[in-house]
């Protein structure tokens, strides 16, 4: 009988830390003002990227590159205000691999610019595993 009262004491201490410890986690994952209707262009738009460019059609390629260089400006601002350096630091890595893809579509390089653009859609995604949530994937 005297194990019944300790079992519960420690079981109720330790769901009392759990939820404690997972609350500021959650907290900080807090992104229901996060622009989501972006969130759709860009992951649209990330879908179509390499293909123009495998294609060749630097048009288009361009076109997906400033809509995705507006989301990883606007993905960068909105951690930035939340002090989430890694995220401020994958957003820019995104945009520098975007930038390039430009300046090799420009050129006429688009073996590299598709290699570059696949690399971006890997940042995208290293991303979305730390903050996307995990219902919207």
């Amino acid at each position: 009988m005297s194990r019944n009262p300790a079992y519960r004491i420690f079981f109720s201490r330790s769901a009392l830390c759990a939820i404690l410890v997972a609350t500021p986690a959650l907290a900080a994952l807090d992104l229901r003002d996060y622009d989501d209707d972006l969130m759709r262009d860009l992951e649209k738009t990330i879908k179509y990227f390499e293909p123009d460019i495998t294609a060749q059609n630097a048009q288009a390629a361009k076109e997906d590159a400033e809509v995705l260089l507006d989301g990883f400006r606007y993905t960068e601002d909105y951690f930035a205000k939340r002090g989430k350096d890694d995220a401020v630091a994958i957003s820019r890595d995104g945009a520098r691999l975007v930038a390039d893809v430009v300046a090799k579509v420009e050129i006429g390089e688009f073996e590299a610019a598709a290699a570059s653009a696949r690399e971006a859609t890997q940042v995208c995604k290293s991303c979305h595993e730390i903050y996307k949530p995990r219902l919207a994937r």
